[in-house]
C-alpha cells in the first residue's frame, strides 16, 4: 500500500510543479519544465525521507496521530533548509536552474496536500474489517482494546471458547463476519475448536487469524504469551525464506555507509577524545566483550563513559549516553564484520548468560549479526543492566515478570524484528534512527 501512496504522491509532486510553473510563465517552454524536473526530482525524494521519518508513511499510526500539524511543520523547515542550500551550493558545481520563489510555492502547495491527504486516509478508510473472537488472554485482551481506536475494525461478538459459542442464543449472521479471531490457547485446550471454526467459518471463505499472529500486526512486536509459546515461535522463525542476496546486500550497506560516515563523525569523534581526555580525565577508550551471532564473542568499541571499575557516569558520559556519541566508535565494529547498521543491540556477555537464565528464548536474539541500532531501540527505552544489579529472589513468577519487564519488552521488539528483517526495513530504521536519537527514552512510545 505504501509504494502506491508514494507514486500518488510523486504525481501530485510533478503536477504541483507543473501548475506553480504554469501560473507564474503561461507560455513556458517543455526543456524549461525538464531542466526544473531535474531539480525537484532530487527535492522530492528528500521530503520523502524526512516524511518517512516522521512517520507519515506508516499507515497503521496514522489513526492515532493527534499533532501532525508539528510533525508537518517539522518536516516542512527540515526540508526546506536541505532542500534550499543544496540547490544554492550546487548551482557553483554544476548548471542547474535555481527554483528561488517557485521552491517556495511548491512547498508550500505539497505539504499542504501531504497533510489533507494523510487525513482524509484516515476518514475515507472506513472499510469495516468485521470480527469475531474466541478466547481470553492478555494478548487478546490488548488486541481488543486497541481495536476501540481503529475505525476500520469492528469486533462485533465476543466469546470466551468455543462452548460458549455453541450454547450462545445470539442469531450471528456468518456472511458478515469478515476475520475470525482466535485465542492461539484454545487450538491446545480443545481439539474441537478448529473443526468448528472450520466448519462455520473458515468453509465459507472467512479469514482466520491466531491472536499472536494478529497482536505482531499490530502492535510490531511479539507479545509475552508469545515468547513462552515455543511452537508458535520456533515455528515463526525457522518459516523465514532465506533470500541469498539479502545478506549481500546488507553486507554492502553496512560497509557503505559505515564509510560515508566515518569522514563527518571522525572531527566529532576527535573533539570527543580530546575533551574526555582533559575534562573526565579517563581513557577515552573501552572495549566491552559482547554476545555476536551464534553466541560467539565480540567486542565493542565505545567511547568511555562511566569512571573506570564503577557503575557512575563520568562528566560527559550522561551527554554522550543521550545523544549516543558513545557509539560512534562502532563504525569500526561495522566494518570489521562484528555488528550491522540494524540488528538486534549485542548484549553484554555476563547480561546474556543472566537474561538467559529467566526470560523463555532469550537465545534466539543471537540468530542474526547485532546491530549499531535496531527497532527495539527506535520503540523502547533502554532497559537497566541487570546483571550488575543484587540479584533478587522472586516469590512467584509475576514478581519475577516484573522485574524483566524492560528487558522483555525489548526482546519483544527484537524478536518481531527477527522474524520479519528485510532490506527495506533495515532502512527504516537508519532513517528513523537519525530522529530518535533526539528522543529522551521517557518520551519513547512503550
Amino acid at each position: 500500500m505504501r509504494i502506491y501512496i508514494l507514486l500518488l504522491d510523486l504525481l501530485i509532486f510533478l503536477l504541483t510543479v507543473f501548475a506553480v510553473l504554469k501560473v507564474r510563465y503561461l507560455d513556458f517552454t517543455v526543456p524549461f519544465f525538464i531542466n526544473n524536473c531535474k531539480v525537484m526530482i532530487p527535492v522530492f525524494f528528500i521530503i520523502t525521507i524526512v516524511l518517512f521519518i516522521f512517520s507519515f508513511y506508516d499507515l497503521k499510526t496514522l489513526y492515532k496521530r493527534q499533532k501532525d500539524y508539528i510533525n508537518i511543520a517539522m518536516a516542512f523547515i527540515i526540508t526546506f533548509l536541505f532542500s534550499a542550500t543544496g540547490i544554492y551550493f550546487g548551482v557553483n558545481i554544476v548548471n542547474i536552474v535555481t527554483p528561488k520563489t517557485n521552491l517556495i510555492y511548491v512547498f508550500i502547495i505539497y505539504f499542504v496536500y501531504i497533510y489533507i491527504s494523510r487525513k482524509l486516509y484516515t476518514v475515507l478508510n472506513l472499510a469495516k474489517t468485521n470480527i469475531i473472537s474466541f478466547g481470553t488472554g492478555a494478548a487478546l485482551n490488548k488486541i481488543k482494546r486497541e481495536l476501540l481506536s481503529l475505525p476500520n475494525y469492528n469486533l462485533s461478538y465476543e466469546f470466551k471458547d468455543i462452548e460458549e459459542f455453541k450454547n450462545s442464543k445470539i442469531n450471528i449472521d456468518i456472511k458478515d463476519i469478515d476475520l475470525v479471531l482466535l485465542q492461539n490457547k484454545l487450538l491446545y485446550n480443545n481439539k474441537k475448536t478448529l473443526e468448528l471454526i472450520a466448519e462455520k467459518f473458515i468453509n465459507r471463505g472467512t479469514l482466520l487469524k491466531i491472536d499472536l499472529d494478529f497482536f505482531e500486526e499490530l502492535f510490531l512486536k511479539v507479545p509475552k504469551e508469545g515468547l513462552k509459546d515455543d511452537m508458535w515461535l520456533l515455528l515463526g522463525v525457522s518459516a523465514r525464506e532465506k533470500h541469498m542476496f539479502y545478506p549481500v546486500i546488507k553486507r554492502l550497506l553496512d560497509v557503505t555507509i559505515s564509510l560515508a560516515l566515518i569522514p563527518f563523525c571522525l572531527p566529532i569523534g576527535i573533539i570527543i577524545y580530546i575533551l574526555i581526555k582533559f575534562i573526565d580525565k579517563q581513557p577515552p577508550f573501552f572495549l566491552q566483550k559482547r554476545v555476536g551471532i551464534g553466541e560467539k564473542d565480540i567486542y565493542i568499541y565505545k567511547f568511555r563513559t562511566m569512571i573506570s571499575d564503577t557503575e557512575r557516569p563520568t562528566r560527559l558520559g550522561n551527554i554522550l549516553r543521550r545523544f549516543r556519541l558513545d557509539e560512534i566508535p562502532q563504525l569500526l565494529n561495522i566494518l570489521k564484520g562484528d555488528i550491522a547498521i540494524a540488528g538486534p543491540r549485542p548484549v553484554w556477555t555476563e547480561e546474556y548468560k543472566y537474561l538467559n537464565a529467566f526470560i523463555p528464548n532469550h537465545p534466539l536474539r543471537v540468530i542474526i549479526k547485532p546491530g549499531l541500532t535496531g527497532w527495539a531501540q527506535l520503540n523502547f527505552k533502554a532497559p537497566p543492566v541487570y546483571c550488575v544489579l543484587s540479584k533478587p529472589v522472586f516469590k512467584n513468577d509475576e514478581e519475577q515478570e516484573e522485574y524483566f519487564k524492560d528487558a522483555i519488552i525489548r526482546f519483544a521488539y527484537d524478536l518481531w524484528y527477527i522474524k520479519n528483517y528485510s532490506f527495506f526495513l533495515d532502512l527504516e530504521i537508519l532513517f528513523k534512527t537519525i530522529r530518535r536519537m533526539f528522543i529522551k527514552d521517557k518520551h519513547v512510545s512503550q
